[in-house]
């Protein structure tokens, strides 16, 4: 399984469009996560990502915000979710009768609200013993001390 994340932070303009069908028609990710597309869902282009062969199957929920983390798979491919927060999707996906669990991660710049987030992705974890992935941005910065 091929996965692309790209944290776009737009992708209404036509460079930025270009640069993903590209990257999409060379690379053949089975599953695209963008984050940050800084717009609503009803002007997101789905159709477009349609004609490259993905369909949305799940975004993250920050009401009253706009979601900040869009999930894409393969037309072929069915995900089953496990769960969605404002700051993760999960989900698992199964090839060759294994089943494999997957979290796309935008986490908070706090590091109280991403603390929440490292509890919940353990129990996640903990309540599904399944290989993991867990890729995005974890807005974490370790920091560098003098010796």
């Amino acid at each position: 399984m091929k996965c692309l994340y790209w944290n776009i932070r737009g992708i209404s303009n036509s460079p930025t469009r270009l640069a993903l069908q590209r990257i999409l028609l060379q690379q053949k990710p089975d599953f695209l996560l963008i984050a940050e597309p800084m717009m609503n869902i009803d002007h997101f282009p789905l159709s477009w990502l349609f004609r490259l062969g993905f369909k949305l199957f799940a975004q993250n929920n920050r009401r009253p915000h706009l979601p900040n983390l869009r999930s894409f798979c393969s037309l072929h491919l069915n995900p089953v979710i496990l769960d969605i927060t404002s700051q993760s999707v999960s989900f698992t996906i199964t090839d060759n009768n294994i089943s494999f669990g997957f979290s796309a991660v935008y986490a908070s710049n706090n590091y109280i609200t991403r603390r929440t987030l490292w509890h919940h992705l353990s129990q996640l974890h903990l309540n599904h013993q399944i290989p993991w992935c867990f890729l995005g941005d974890f807005n974490t910065v370790i920091p560098q001390f003098l010796t």
